[in-house]
């Protein structure tokens, strides 16, 4: 009968060893002759058996070498693993660890034998090793947690814990499979990036500003929350193309393409977009940002939005601030230039006229002599054109006649005045620009004065004409001529001529708007609104 623990060839062996044996107690001769045969045939087969075992022998050993040179093997990954490695028996107790994990404990391996793990587990993460203890008991497919270690210092060690339960073939006993790692430098990292990125949300929220990620792939916008409350989308899906699209104004919509553009390197974004009014206040964000690349090679931008409409404001409070100033100084430099020509003026005829007048009556009065009759009519022809000059020019300095006679009468004797035989000047005025301003007078005066002088000087024009229309006390102001208009172009020609510099500072000055038509002679419009003509 086979027994408990014999191969197939010993359970054999030792079938034939009975059957011999029972041969040979046969009493019978004849048995015994067959017997003997019988014998021999068993004693060959013995032999054979034995050779079989002897082989079987030689195998066993070949194959026990070989597992302990494959156990060495891994006997010595086991222990230099840069992966604690670590054997559980159902209470915890430690049976096998490699030199990681023995490292990690703080402790050889030879001490751990038969220790308890939980001994090494900080109070605070007890009670989270036995949730994961009991737990992996029960879960087919492992179990995974993070704890603390117990440290000589005070300094922490974090742990992460992956485990699974294997049960023993040979004696069905069940054992926790642990692999332990060291995760204290990626949670110093974690610490870190949290850290750094509440501080960023910190930095982000005071400076009014959000963040946003352009899937290229899907076309859609990823927003924080504080995005979303920048543009009012209270929506906790992603932000479409079109969900944007619709709170921007139509005017800054096609800007949105650069968001879905392709992404090249070195590209980056920077636009102000105006929503659409909410409460009727129009809000402007500028949206920044710049290419990232992905792990797997593709591009994407990313970057802020932020709300400047406060800043908006404000810069055009300061530009307007700043225009005001410049209205200032232009006005004070008007004014003061004004004022030199009233001085100017004024010399010219209480003073220099006055002499030429006595020295024209002093020649007249020496003349009625009789003597040289002829030189002295010369000269006070040459007098009269003195003074008429004078007068002239003591007129366009300062045109009294303005304040005496009113704005359309001033106009047109000053336009008399620069009309010669080769030059007209058709004139339309509406009488109810007297009525203007006596400083806007003022300014209007000059500015066709200076125009139609431009006109004489450099255009050759042989006619020109002056329209100006009043309406709901606004002004329209048409001048121009059929000479050869601007040569070097209206831009250029605004800024080398100071006349017409001086003509955009007084337009500036009232608030007006001035457009120049460089066809067939050149035209200039100027409009003065109504509620700008008080400089």
């Amino acid at each position: 009968m086979k027994k408990w623990g014999e191969t197939g060839k010993e359970a054999i062996f030792s079938t034939l060893r009975t059957k011999a044996e029972q041969l040979l107690a046969s009493e019978s001769a004849e048995q015994q002759v067959r017997a003997g045969n019988e014998v021999e045939l068993l004693l060959h087969e013995l032999e054979i058996y034995e050779l079989e075992l002897q082989m079987q022998n030689e195998e066993l050993k070949a194959s026990h070498n070989s597992l302990e040179i494959e156990r060495s093997k891994f006997a010595g990954l086991f222990h230099s693993a840069p992966v604690g490695y670590l054997i559980l028996n159902p209470n915890g107790l430690i049976k096998e660890i490699n030199q990681t994990g023995a490292i990690l404990l703080n402790a050889h391996p030879s001490e751990l034998h038969d220790k308890n793990l939980a001994t090494f587990i900080v109070s605070d993460s007890q009670r989270d090793y036995y949730a994961f203890i009991k737990h992996i008991q029960i879960s087919p497919n492992g179990a995974q947690c993070e704890l603390r270690l117990k440290t000589e210092n005070a300094k922490a060690k974090f742990i992460q814990f992956n485990a699974t339960t294997v049960i023993n073939p040979v004696t069905e006993e069940k054992a926790h499979y642990i692999t332990i790692t060291d995760i204290t430098s990626a949670k110093k990292i974690q610490q870190r990036l949290t850290e750094t990125s509440e501080r960023l949300n910190q930095t982000l929220r005071a400076s009014q500003t959000g963040t946003w990620m352009v899937n290229p792939d899907k076309k859609e916008i990823f927003l924080d929350e504080y995005s979303k409350n920048i543009l009012d989308l209270h929506t906790g899906a992603a932000v479409t193309t079109n969900l944007l699209s619709a709170r921007i104004m139509e005017e800054d919509r096609s800007k949105l393409a650069y968001l879905f553009a392709d992404c090249k390197t070195g590209c980056e974004i920077d636009l102000e977009l105006r929503l659409l009014p909410i409460k009727r206040e129009i809000k402007t964000v500028l949206v920044k940002g710049k290419i990232v690349e992905r792990y797997d090679g593709s591009n994407y931008f990313a970057g802020i939005i932020t709300d400047i409409t406060e800043r908006k404001r404000h810069l055009e409070l300061a530009n307007e601030h700043e225009k005001t100033q410049q209205r200032l100084l232009y006005k004070a430099s008007i004014e003061a230039q004004e004022r030199e020509r009233e001085k100017i003026g004024s010399a010219l005829h209480d003073s220099v006229c006055q002499i030429l007048y006595g020295i024209r009556f002093n020649i007249n009065h020496i003349s009625k002599k009789g003597a040289l009759k002829t030189e002295f009519n010369n000269i006070n022809n040459l007098l009269d054109q003195a003074i008429g000059e004078l007068r002239t020019l003591s007129i366009e300095l300062t045109p009294a006649i303005l304040k005496d006679f009113g704005f359309t009468t001033g106009l047109r004797d000053m336009i008399r005045r620069l009309e010669t035989v080769g030059f007209k000047v058709h004139t339309t005025i509406d009488p109810r620009a007297d009525d203007l301003p006596e400083e806007t007078q003022l300014y209007i005066f000059r500015i066709i004065q200076e125009l139609l002088n431009n006109s004489i000087k450099h255009s050759g024009s042989s006619a020109a004409k002056v329209k100006i229309c009043t309406e709901n006390s606004a002004v329209n102001i048409l001048v121009s001529d059929n000479g050869r208009g601007l040569s070097d172009g209206v831009e250029e020609s605004c800024k080398q001529g100071s006349g017409l510099r001086g003509i955009k500072n007084r337009v500036a000055l009232l608030k007006g708007k001035m457009e120049i038509l460089n066809q067939n002679g050149v035209t200039f419009k100027i409009y003065f609104p109504q509620d700008n003509l008080q400089a």
